[in-house]
């Protein structure tokens, strides 16, 4: 099982199933339904299909899942979830009150961000290990039998060295 954390407690979980969610709802369920045209004439008419994308916004049923809320994907990638706290706003009754074509497409804004936001917490976190790689800023230390990494910052280092 792959994890990420996105912001705060916000993850994206690999999952074999949705079997622990409790469906609250699965718009545009019919692939035909996800191809989105854009315009009215039959001559041009341009779309765009997601159809490979299912989404469902479901809510977690294991302990600790209270006052969560879920968005479910599932692509050619596998099936995710992107589980994450409603807090004191009505997420989950705005999401539900929209149509459907506009929760399907809320839905997957939303877990697409996340995805995004995820991929730039990675590639920002690699590069600052490779700068401190460089820079010589990696330290490591034992205690009781176990080993401890961390990238001292740049002060740190100076006072070191002095």
């Amino acid at each position: 099982m792959t994890a990420m954390t996105v912001i705060g407690h916000n993850r994206i979980r690999r999952v074999e199933n949705f079997d622990r969610y409790e469906i609250l709802a699965h718009p545009l369920p019919s692939r035909d339904d996800r191809v989105f045209h854009r315009g009215d004439s039959e001559t041009s008419r341009v779309s765009i299909t997601y159809a490979s994308h299912d989404v469902r916004i479901a809510r977690p049923t294991g302990i600790g899942s209270k006052g969560r809320l879920a968005i479910l994907m599932h692509h050619g990638g596998g099936r995710h979830a992107l589980e994450f706290y409603e807090s004191a706003l009505p997420i989950t009754a705005a999401l539900l009150a929209l149509p459907e074509r506009q929760q399907y497409a809320l839905a997957y804004a939303i877990f697409e961000q996340a995805d995004e936001c995820a991929g730039g917490a990675r590639a920002a976190e690699a590069e600052r290990w490779a700068d401190a790689f460089v820079d010589g800023r990696i330290r490591k230390r034992r205690s009781g039998g176990r080993r401890y990494v961390h990238i001292e910052t740049p002060d740190e280092k100076a006072r070191r060295r002095s």
